[in-house]
């Protein structure tokens, strides 16, 4: 039976890899998915939003900014509670969070109960704050060295499922019906179907997640637990140690800048999409907007975290994705101004490639320039990037597109991904935690 709490290894040097860690990574997969479901549901509609509840498009667009806003004030907290509980306590936290959220999103069928989705949204940003910064951790919890890119894109997965289902699932099943009784009975159809989700992915958590396997998958992991012996380093430790660590904060910036400029994407695509193609309509947007973020959150993300494994060769593989991240940016620009639906649809999907996949990169690379801090704190300081570059970047872009074109926005945006290309050329080809693998081996070798 696997425990549920960080065993302490009579033998450290003991390695052995559980074919238990299959069910672990699909649990978190699915966990996480279901979670990143709730993050767009009302953005992605946001003129049947407005209609409905009457409400302004700003308080819209902040029930899927408040992911990025929780983040920032909470991940100290958060952080905390990682640092203080099992991987499986945190999990089921996030969980329990995520499924009072949804449960609370079947009263909001009215339209004077704006606040409700507001109230909803929080729990499940809350709840989005503890899971996002738990992949890599889970993956070198269970997984061995060569997988464990993989296994961590595997679990980074679930995001960009969770998120392209949730920005077509609502626009199929909430029509836009100028019926209000029409929009809340297709409202109240989403939302039980929705807790419903949830309430079970809590019980699976509960009963079949676990967070370690009684012996370490790797020789980084049992370093960890030797050294640590079930103790993790304060958070703000780590924080303090992060800004001292040159590497980490150019693969911050010049990773988490960009991914945060991607995660803007659901929240900004339904304006600047209609603006060119005013033809287009909702369909468009949510066809358009899953087919991005699946071409790089799925394929993309495991298609990297496979070369990652393989290679090891951190620097170069980020280094050709932001720039054919940038490249196919400028792409999505030229076909959009030429208002080409075809050409929009290529553009922004070969983007999602190249975008979508920048956080297994931007996580794996942290937990390699890191260890051996624990991989969540990492994770949780390449979210705060993210968050603060996308609530940045959607104010500036608000701005832009009312007072000078969305062209202009676009420029800001091209020239950041380029700064962030550039970026990555002054970082050290150091891997520590591949170094602490190599190790072993070659220790093993000598015998």
């Amino acid at each position: 039976m696997f425990t549920s709490t960080a065993s302490i290894f009579t033998q450290p040097d003991q390695i052995k890899v559980y074919k238990y860690r299959w069910v672990i990574i699909f649990i978190f997969l699915l966990n996480i998915a279901v979670n990143c479901f709730q993050t767009m549901q009302f953005t992605i509609i946001s003129d049947v939003v407005i209609k409905y509840y009457e409400v302004d498009s700003f308080l819209v667009d902040l029930s899927g900014l408040i992911f990025f806003i929780a983040f920032i004030p909470f991940f100290v907290p958060i952080g905390y509670i990682i640092e203080k509980n099992s991987l499986k306590t945190t999990t089921l936290i996030s969980t329990g969070l995520t499924a009072a959220g949804a449960v609370l999103k079947i009263f909001v069928n009215s339209p004077e109960r704006f606040y409700l989705v507001m109230m909803a949204q929080f729990l499940c940003a809350i709840a989005q704050t503890f899971l996002v910064v738990l992949p890599s951790e889970v993956a070198c919890a269970w997984f061995d060295a060569k997988e464990v890119s993989t296994a961590c894109a595997l679990g980074l997965l679930g995001t960009q499922i969770g998120l392209a289902l949730g920005m077509t699932i609502p626009s199929w099943l909430i029509k836009g019906s100028d019926n209000k009784d029409q929009v809340s009975e297709e409202m109240f159809t989403l939302f039980i179907y929705n807790a419903a989700i949830c309430i079970l992915m809590f019980t699976l958590v509960w009963i079949f997640f676990r967070s370690r396997p009684p012996l370490p998958p790797s020789q980084s992991q049992a370093d960890l637990v030797s050294a640590d012996k079930g103790n993790k380093m304060p958070v703000l430790t780590a924080f303090k140690g992060f800004l001292k660590n040159k590497d980490f904060m150019i693969v911050l910036l010049s990773l988490g800048v960009p991914y945060g400029i991607w995660t803007t994407f659901g929240i900004v695509i339904n304006r600047i999409y209609m603006h060119y193609i005013p033809d287009g309509g909702d369909n468009d947007v949510s066809f358009i907007t899953f087919a991005a973020v699946i071409s790089g959150g799925c394929f993309g993300n495991i298609f990297f975290g496979y070369v990652l494994d393989k290679t090891h060769q951190f620097k170069i593989v980020s280094l050709l994705v932001l720039l054919a991240n940038t490249l196919s940016t400028v792409a999505q620009v030229i076909t959009m101004e030429m208002g080409s639906r075809t050409g929009s649809f290529i553009s922004i999907s070969l983007n999602g490639f190249f975008s979508g996949s920048l956080i297994v990169l931007s996580y794996e690379y942290a937990a390699e320039k890191t260890y051996p801090v624990p991989e969540a704190y990492g994770a949780t300081a390449m979210n705060i990037m993210y968050a603060i570059s996308a609530l940045l970047l959607v104010v500036i872009l608000d701005l832009v597109f009312d007072s000078v074109g969305f062209l202009t926005g676009f420029i800001i945006i091209t020239v950041s991904l380029a700064l962030s290309t550039m970026g990555i050329y002054f970082i050290s080809p150091e891997l520590k935690r591949r170094d602490a693998n190599l190790m072993k081996k070659e220790k093993e070798l000598r015998f």
